[in-house]
């Protein structure tokens, strides 16, 4: 990993439709997937290797026309199971990809402090279950802006990453890393 100085560690990719993550609370909490491919390193993974140091969140998108759209945010962690894997993001979040998880002009779009949401496991503020109707899970508020694990299928997958990225059909592979201060 050479991006902004190396040092990264992958938490979630998607290269192909191979592997849903409409999945469980289980499977997530576990982790899922082929790390060749797609996969999901697991929320209690994520939780242990950002709990006590100063974390930062990269977002990446490639598109279909090999452009590849970034955000990086310069505070990240996740808490524990008992407080539902609850996203903390933080600081100037800079990138070519735009602010989709912590834009506090979008009420949606205003992730950090959200509880993580599975369609076995509802924790988000909507009336139903974002997860259950939009098939995959996330730290969803009042459904989402920003969400990439949605179903790959391109008639399901809308707004992986609003505005800049309204339809899934556009994108050829995510990747969302970490990296300690």
């Amino acid at each position: 990993m050479e991006t902004e100085g190396g040092g990264w560690t992958a938490i979630q990719k998607r290269i192909s439709g191979s592997v849903s993550f409409n999945r469980t609370w289980t499977e997530y909490k576990k982790g899922f997937g082929n790390p060749n491919d797609s996969y999901w390193i697991g929320n209690d993974v994520i939780h242990q290797l950002t709990k006590n140091w100063s974390s930062s969140l990269y977002v990446s998108i490639t598109l279909l026309n090999a452009t590849t759209l970034y955000q990086q945010y310069q505070q990240f962690s996740v808490s524990d199971e008992t407080d539902n894997y609850r996203l903390f993001l933080g600081g100037p979040a800079t990138g070519t990809l735009g602010d989709s998880m912590m834009n506090p002009g979008d009420s949606n779009g205003h992730l950090s402090g959200m509880f993580f949401t599975t369609s076995d496991r509802d924790n988000d503020q909507y009336g139903g279950n974002c997860a259950a109707v939009w098939e995959g899970g996330w730290w969803f508020k009042n459904c989402y802006v920003a969400f990439l694990n949605g179903p790959w299928s391109p008639k399901k997958w809308t707004y992986p990453w609003y505005p800049t990225i309204e339809y899934g059909t556009s994108v050829k592979q995510t990747l969302m890393m970490f990296k300690r201060h």
